[in-house]
Protein backbone atom coordinates (compact mmCIF):
# COMPACT_ATOMS: atom_id res chain seq x y z
CA UNK A 1 0.00 0.00 0.00
CA UNK A 2 1.29 3.73 -0.91
CA UNK A 3 0.44 6.50 0.95
CA UNK A 4 0.65 10.11 0.21
CA UNK A 5 2.09 12.19 2.48
CA UNK A 6 0.81 15.21 1.73
CA UNK A 7 -3.06 16.43 1.16
CA UNK A 8 -4.39 15.93 -2.67
CA UNK A 9 -6.46 18.57 -4.08
CA UNK A 10 -6.36 18.07 -7.96
CA UNK A 11 -5.44 14.98 -9.95
CA UNK A 12 -4.23 15.39 -13.62
CA UNK A 13 -4.80 12.00 -15.71
CA UNK A 14 -2.84 11.64 -18.85
CA UNK A 15 -5.59 10.77 -21.74
CA UNK A 16 -5.11 7.74 -24.07
CA UNK A 17 -3.94 5.18 -22.43
CA UNK A 18 -4.98 6.00 -19.02
CA UNK A 19 -8.60 7.05 -20.29
CA UNK A 20 -9.22 5.77 -23.04
CA UNK A 21 -7.56 3.99 -25.80
CA UNK A 22 -7.59 2.87 -29.66
CA UNK A 23 -7.55 -0.42 -29.30
CA UNK A 24 -6.15 -1.18 -32.81
CA UNK A 25 -2.62 1.27 -32.50
CA UNK A 26 -1.54 3.78 -35.05
CA UNK A 27 -1.19 1.63 -38.67
CA UNK A 28 -2.55 -1.52 -37.39
CA UNK A 29 -6.20 0.07 -37.21
CA UNK A 30 -5.59 0.64 -41.00
CA UNK A 31 -4.01 -3.04 -41.98
CA UNK A 32 -6.98 -4.22 -40.16
CA UNK A 33 -9.67 -2.50 -42.38
CA UNK A 34 -7.96 -2.70 -45.45
CA UNK A 35 -6.75 -6.98 -45.41
CA UNK A 36 -10.54 -7.30 -44.43
CA UNK A 37 -10.70 -5.08 -47.57
CA UNK A 38 -9.54 -7.67 -49.64
CA UNK A 39 -5.90 -5.59 -50.60
CA UNK A 40 -3.11 -7.06 -50.57
CA UNK A 41 -1.22 -7.57 -47.18
CA UNK A 42 2.72 -6.53 -49.51
CA UNK A 43 0.34 -3.17 -51.26
CA UNK A 44 -0.84 -2.25 -48.01
CA UNK A 45 2.86 -2.26 -45.95
CA UNK A 46 4.04 -0.33 -48.86
CA UNK A 47 1.28 2.33 -48.29
CA UNK A 48 1.98 2.81 -45.14
CA UNK A 49 6.08 3.51 -45.58
CA UNK A 50 5.31 5.75 -48.18
CA UNK A 51 2.69 7.46 -45.71
CA UNK A 52 5.47 7.80 -42.94
CA UNK A 53 7.90 9.74 -45.48
CA UNK A 54 4.72 12.85 -44.86
CA UNK A 55 6.17 15.96 -42.74
CA UNK A 56 4.99 16.00 -39.85
CA UNK A 57 5.20 19.74 -37.86
CA UNK A 58 3.86 20.87 -34.90
CA UNK A 59 0.55 21.03 -35.57
CA UNK A 60 -1.38 23.85 -33.58
CA UNK A 61 -5.14 23.70 -34.90
CA UNK A 62 -8.09 21.54 -36.86
CA UNK A 63 -7.34 22.41 -40.43
CA UNK A 64 -2.94 21.62 -40.02
CA UNK A 65 -4.13 17.89 -38.24
CA UNK A 66 -6.79 17.26 -41.48
CA UNK A 67 -3.99 18.46 -43.59
CA UNK A 68 -1.55 16.02 -42.19
CA UNK A 69 -3.69 12.75 -42.15
CA UNK A 70 -5.31 13.41 -45.95
CA UNK A 71 -1.74 13.71 -47.03
CA UNK A 72 -0.60 10.80 -45.04
CA UNK A 73 -3.93 8.29 -45.72
CA UNK A 74 -3.76 9.57 -49.38
CA UNK A 75 -0.38 8.71 -50.03
CA UNK A 76 -1.21 4.91 -49.03
CA UNK A 77 -4.75 5.22 -50.96
CA UNK A 78 -2.91 6.04 -53.65
CA UNK A 79 -0.48 3.35 -53.47
CA UNK A 80 -3.25 0.90 -53.32
CA UNK A 81 -4.82 2.86 -56.74
CA UNK A 82 -7.60 4.25 -55.25
CA UNK A 83 -7.47 8.24 -53.99
CA UNK A 84 -11.64 7.95 -53.00
CA UNK A 85 -10.28 5.75 -49.90
CA UNK A 86 -8.35 8.57 -48.38
CA UNK A 87 -11.71 9.64 -46.54
CA UNK A 88 -12.93 6.95 -45.32
CA UNK A 89 -9.73 6.14 -44.22
CA UNK A 90 -9.25 9.47 -42.75
CA UNK A 91 -12.47 9.20 -40.79
CA UNK A 92 -11.66 5.59 -39.33
CA UNK A 93 -9.06 6.12 -38.46
CA UNK A 94 -10.15 8.15 -35.41
CA UNK A 95 -11.72 5.71 -32.79
CA UNK A 96 -11.61 5.69 -29.03
CA UNK A 97 -13.03 3.95 -26.58
CA UNK A 98 -13.32 4.48 -22.89
CA UNK A 99 -11.51 1.60 -20.19
CA UNK A 100 -13.94 -0.05 -18.89
CA UNK A 101 -13.34 1.15 -15.04
CA UNK A 102 -13.23 4.47 -16.00
CA UNK A 103 -16.30 6.25 -16.24
CA UNK A 104 -17.07 4.65 -12.10
CA UNK A 105 -13.80 6.36 -11.44
CA UNK A 106 -14.63 9.51 -12.54
CA UNK A 107 -17.47 9.89 -10.80
CA UNK A 108 -16.35 8.68 -7.43
CA UNK A 109 -13.15 10.78 -8.10
CA UNK A 110 -15.15 14.23 -8.77
CA UNK A 111 -16.45 14.26 -5.22
CA UNK A 112 -13.23 14.21 -3.47
CA UNK A 113 -10.98 16.40 -6.08
CA UNK A 114 -10.65 18.56 -8.55
CA UNK A 115 -9.55 16.82 -12.23
CA UNK A 116 -7.32 17.35 -14.67
CA UNK A 117 -5.97 16.23 -17.99
CA UNK A 118 -2.87 17.03 -19.46
CA UNK A 119 -2.11 14.83 -22.99
CA UNK A 120 -0.06 15.17 -26.07
CA UNK A 121 -2.52 15.33 -28.32
CA UNK A 122 -3.57 16.47 -32.04
CA UNK A 123 -6.72 18.82 -32.04
CA UNK A 124 -9.51 16.30 -32.45
CA UNK A 125 -8.39 14.87 -29.17
CA UNK A 126 -10.69 17.53 -27.83
CA UNK A 127 -13.94 16.12 -29.36
CA UNK A 128 -13.38 13.04 -27.98
CA UNK A 129 -13.71 13.74 -24.54
CA UNK A 130 -17.85 15.05 -25.49
CA UNK A 131 -17.96 11.99 -27.54
CA UNK A 132 -17.15 9.99 -24.66
CA UNK A 133 -19.30 11.90 -22.50
CA UNK A 134 -16.42 12.44 -20.24
CA UNK A 135 -15.59 16.54 -20.31
CA UNK A 136 -18.25 16.99 -17.37
CA UNK A 137 -15.84 15.68 -14.90
CA UNK A 138 -12.67 17.57 -15.66
CA UNK A 139 -12.05 21.15 -14.58
CA UNK A 140 -9.35 21.77 -16.83
CA UNK A 141 -8.35 19.67 -19.79
CA UNK A 142 -4.29 20.80 -21.32
CA UNK A 143 -3.92 19.49 -24.95
CA UNK A 144 -0.45 20.09 -26.39
CA UNK A 145 -1.79 20.93 -29.51
CA UNK A 146 -3.33 24.16 -28.15
CA UNK A 147 -0.66 25.05 -25.58
CA UNK A 148 2.07 24.67 -28.17
CA UNK A 149 3.64 22.63 -25.43
CA UNK A 150 3.99 18.84 -24.47
CA UNK A 151 5.19 16.31 -21.93
CA UNK A 152 7.57 15.71 -20.50
CA UNK A 153 8.60 19.38 -21.07
CA UNK A 154 8.17 21.89 -17.66
CA UNK A 155 6.19 24.29 -19.71
CA UNK A 156 2.89 21.72 -20.09
CA UNK A 157 2.45 21.12 -16.41
CA UNK A 158 3.25 24.82 -15.59
CA UNK A 159 0.54 25.64 -17.86
CA UNK A 160 -1.73 22.80 -16.26
CA UNK A 161 -1.33 24.03 -12.87
CA UNK A 162 -2.10 27.82 -13.74
CA UNK A 163 -5.38 26.82 -15.66
CA UNK A 164 -6.42 24.60 -12.37
CA UNK A 165 -5.17 27.30 -10.01
CA UNK A 166 -3.36 24.58 -7.74
CA UNK A 167 0.53 24.71 -5.94
CA UNK A 168 2.41 21.28 -7.42
CA UNK A 169 2.48 19.52 -4.11
CA UNK A 170 -1.24 19.65 -3.82
CA UNK A 171 -1.31 17.42 -7.33
CA UNK A 172 -0.77 14.01 -8.76
CA UNK A 173 -0.24 13.47 -11.95
CA UNK A 174 -0.93 9.57 -13.50
CA UNK A 175 0.25 8.39 -16.95
CA UNK A 176 1.14 5.03 -18.72
CA UNK A 177 4.34 6.73 -19.83
CA UNK A 178 7.30 6.94 -17.10
CA UNK A 179 9.12 10.03 -19.09
CA UNK A 180 5.70 11.79 -18.40
CA UNK A 181 5.53 11.44 -15.32
CA UNK A 182 9.66 12.40 -14.50
CA UNK A 183 8.44 15.67 -15.89
CA UNK A 184 5.82 16.36 -13.97
CA UNK A 185 7.99 15.76 -10.75
CA UNK A 186 10.46 18.08 -11.83
CA UNK A 187 8.07 21.19 -11.72
CA UNK A 188 7.57 19.42 -8.14
CA UNK A 189 3.74 17.37 -8.89
CA UNK A 190 3.77 14.10 -7.42
CA UNK A 191 3.69 11.22 -10.14
CA UNK A 192 2.28 7.87 -10.46
CA UNK A 193 2.48 5.48 -13.55
CA UNK A 194 -0.30 3.42 -14.37
CA UNK A 195 0.83 -0.13 -15.82
CA UNK A 196 -2.40 -1.63 -17.43
CA UNK A 197 -0.36 -4.98 -17.79
CA UNK A 198 -0.28 -5.05 -14.20
CA UNK A 199 -3.39 -3.20 -13.28
CA UNK A 200 -5.99 -0.41 -14.04
CA UNK A 201 -6.64 2.67 -12.98
CA UNK A 202 -9.22 1.87 -10.12
CA UNK A 203 -6.76 -0.38 -8.36
CA UNK A 204 -3.81 2.43 -8.69
CA UNK A 205 -6.30 4.92 -7.04
CA UNK A 206 -6.85 2.34 -4.23
CA UNK A 207 -3.07 1.29 -4.12
CA UNK A 208 -2.70 4.57 -3.50
CA UNK A 209 -5.61 5.55 -1.09
CA UNK A 210 -6.88 7.55 -3.52
CA UNK A 211 -9.93 5.86 -3.80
Amino acid sequence: MNQLKTEVKVIFLDAGGVLFETFFKGDDRIRHLLTERGYPRKKIDDGIMKAKQTKLNFITNWNEEEQYFRRYYGAIAKELGEVDLTNELLYFARHCELFPEVKDVLEKLRNKYRLGVISNAMPSMDWIFDWLGIRKYFDSIILSAFVNEAKPEKAIYEIALRDIQAKPEECIFIDDITLNIEGAERVGIRGIHLNREKMNLLELLQEYELL
